[in-house]
């Protein structure tokens, strides 16, 4: 195992490739849920979810190349040119889920800038409007370039990536450098990202309390930019001893290495996904919890005013029986008189 890098366990990658595609199937219901109840129309940030979904499910799948030691040959001098099935199935799941996570981030990326796009952009804010354009249109030809550059990684030998070490050094070893400055570039477009609402949501029209309350929900995404400069610090390490390592022996980073690189890609991806559903999960939420508090307080209500009713009801059914039970004073000039005043108390408003 390569100094500096953590691999995950094999009970922590099947867990993260199930939990979080569990997790964000749910809140991507919800936010479709909650457009529909509210009759509010989908737009296109809505819609980018759903590739983004699919792609960071398929990046859960997991294989028992994941999170396990490489087999080795009995002599190490064949290693260059040992070749595994199990080290195949692991190069031609890492060659696809390079691919799934440039599309999969990439659409989320999206989906976060075209939601701010309709809630901050006025036309007194033409500034903001260009800013946002530009984010688009950056991420766009970014994921679209990664994307290429891995897919041909190796030109058009795809098949060099899983054969051997020798194979793979002398036709792909470019991949090494497009993961380091993707982890690079991803990171600082996480962070613009990340920041980008905090002025704007500042500058709101609302009170400072609703102000912290509505950057409490957006800052749920320093998650992912820790994932991301998680991930950065990994794939820095990562290609540093590679290249190391084909330095020395000629022999790159063993099977666990690039499985905490590829852990910490769904990681991030995972909790981007989260983070751009949570402002309608969070919404959808104080809605069901308003309603089912403003049921409970109608019904209370409505216990109290029966309860007052029935007490009117009880002291003037009393004030009737004593007048019945008044005994007449005979032979007698003395006058009793009553002077009862009963005041009637305000009426209860049944919510």
């Amino acid at each position: 195992m390569s100094q500096g890098v953590v691999p995950p366990t094999p009970a922590a990658t099947v867990a993260a490739g199930i939990v979080f595609p569990l997790v964000e199937g749910v809140m991507v219901g919800l936010r479709f849920y909650w457009k529909h109840v509210q009759r509010a129309g989908y737009y296109a940030e809505d819609w980018l979810t759903i590739p983004a979904l699919l792609f960071t499910t398929g990046m859960g799948v997991s294989k028992r190349g994941l999170s396990y030691l490489a087999p080795q040959p009995k002599d190490p001098k064949d290693l260059p040119t040992f070749v595994s099935p199990d080290i195949t199935a692991y190069r031609q799941l890492q060659y696809s889920l390079e691919m799934m996570h440039c599309l999969a981030v990439t659409f989320v990326k999206l989906s976060f800038l075209l939601f701010y796009h309709r809630i901050f952009v006025t036309p007194m804010q033409p500034v903001v409007k260009w800013l946002v354009w530009i984010l688009i249109v950056l991420c766009t030809l970014w994921g679209l370039g990664f994307l290429f550059n891995f897919m041909f990684a190796c030109g058009m030998h795809f098949a060099d990536l899983w054969t051997n070490l020798a194979t793979f050094k002398r036709s792909c070893q470019r991949i090494v450098d497009v993961n380091f400055w993707l982890g690079i570039t991803d990171c600082i477009l996480d962070i613009l990202i990340f920041i980008f609402p905090i002025p704007l949501v500042w500058g709101l029209h609302m009170s400072t309390t609703r102000k912290i309350g509505v950057l409490a929900v957006f800052c749920v995404g320093a998650v992912t930019v820790a994932a991301s400069i998680t991930r950065m610090v990994l794939f820095i390490r990562v290609v540093h001893n590679i290249r190391v390592g084909y330095t020395k022996s000629g022999i790159g980073a063993d099977l666990l290495t690039l499985t905490a690189g590829l852990y910490w890609k769904l990681f991030e991806t995972g909790m981007a996904l989260i983070s751009v559903c949570l402002p309608f999960t969070y919404t959808f939420y104080k809605r069901w919890k308003s309603k089912n508090t403003s049921t409970f307080d109608s019904s209370s209500n409505q216990r109290l005013g029966n309860s007052i009713s029935g007490f009117r009801q009880n002291r003037k059914q009393r004030l009737e029986d004593s007048t019945e039970n008044i005994i007449p004073l005979e032979n007698t000039h003395v006058v009793v008189t009553t002077d009862i005043q009963i005041q009637s108390e305000p009426n209860v408003k049944e919510v």
